[in-house]
């Protein structure tokens, strides 16, 4: 097979591949998806690489692809940035891995400046990677050699990676590091971040708006989601937050004013869409209004608290120095405020819930027991 690829969309190639895939040995895996392009995110495209051998999978082509999610249960994946690829994976049917290998995460341990797979394609190999593709609708079919060969590339380099960053990261006494951060990622991964019911249309920024602004922003995130879904198009494409915002602000403090005399109006949209909106601005306006959802109350200022998180900020700044890294790799500035209100069960319970590993609290503990 060599350099070339094996496209997978029938029974014949997939007992191919299967029959090729040693489950003993790591797996180079990345998708490709199509959420710039339709209303509702499909995965399009699973590349997968093992010893120079590499495989294009159609998830759209309604092929039972069981026998390959045999194959990959309990094995080591390589993934650059895991969180996105691994929900993507268990969306089409795909079994756990046993563990994963984070590429982007190893560089960032390594104190790479930049980390993105280019970037570490170009360090490790001298090989500057093309970005034409990075946007393309990936459900189309059939895709062009341009897009098949962008396709081959995002896992060409990833077992070479990972046998160069094992050793480094080994000679740097920070391989458990990675382990416990691609351990982190592959549990907070299963993690699925929901609205509450009832409550998908309050979008960031919404709880700044007044009650009557609510049940304008509610009326127009409605609409919104129609034209999308009826269109076939991503929502930003229809009209994206920062604009709905504004508008249904614009809208509660302008009752009077015709939706269209909205600075910002989208003129150019179709004469149907247009009505369609203005119909949900007025709907939004005789609505009752919509209250803010309750502040999560702040926490007392605490004066020993500051002087805690002026003495974690500085050491933390001082050890990321000496082992050249990100300060905000170590801690963020959320967690360590965190540890400053409360020094004596803060670390052990940023651990619990992953929001913090092991390791990062190795590495603060000799000013953590000075608090």
């Amino acid at each position: 097979m060599g350099n070339d690829f094996l496209w997978v969309e029938d029974e014949e190639t997939l007992r191919q591949m299967t029959a090729i895939l040693r489950p003993d040995a790591p797996f180079a895996i990345d998708t490709e998806a199509d959420s710039l392009h339709h209303y509702k995110e499909s995965v399009s495209l699973v590349q997968l690489a093992q010893f120079g051998h590499h495989f294009l999978v159609d998830p759209l082509a309604g092929l039972q692809l069981s026998p390959l999610w045999d194959k990959l249960e309990g094995a080591i994946w390589i993934l650059h940035g895991a969180d996105f690829d691994l929900r993507m994976m268990r969306r089409i049917g795909a079994k756990e891995p046993k563990a994963v290998f984070d590429t982007m995460l190893g560089a960032q341990l390594l104190g790479f400046h930049a980390f993105g797979y280019a970037a570490l394609v170009d360090h490790f190999y001298k090989v500057k990677l093309s970005k034409k593709n990075q946007k393309a609708d990936w459900s189309i079919r059939p895709l062009n050699r341009s897009m098949l060969d962008y396709a081959v590339q995002d896992t060409r380099y990833l077992e070479g990676i990972l046998h160069e960053m094992t050793q480094m990261l080994y000679f740097a006494g920070r391989l458990e590091w990675h382990e416990q951060a691609c351990s982190r990622v592959l549990r907070t991964s299963r993690v699925t971040h929901e609205h509450e019911p009832g409550n998908e249309w309050r979008i960031t920024g919404s709880n700044a708006l007044n009650p009557k602004a609510l049940a304008i922003l509610k009326a127009i995130w409605e609409w919104r989601e129609v034209e999308a879904d009826r269109a076939d198009l991503p929502v930003f494409k229809v009209m994206n937050n920062e604009t709905i915002l504004d508008l249904a602000r614009w809208a509660a403090d302008a009752p009077h004013l015709p939706p269209p005399a909205f600075g910002h109006w989208p003129h150019r949209m179709s004469h149907g869409r247009g009505e369609k909106l203005i119909e949900a601005v007025e709907g939004g306006r005789k609505a009752e209004p919509i209250p803010r959802l309750p502040a999560k109350p702040r926490a007392k200022h605490d004066p020993k608290a500051d002087v805690r998180m002026e003495q974690l900020r500085k050491f933390r700044d001082e050890v990321a120095k000496k082992l050249e890294l990100d300060a905000s790799l170590i801690a963020s500035k959320s967690t360590l405020l965190e540890i400053a209100r409360d020094p004596e069960n803060g670390p052990k319970r940023l651990i619990a819930e992953d929001r913090w590993c092991p390791w990062q609290n190795d590495v603060l503990q000799p000013v953590i027991k000075t608090l």
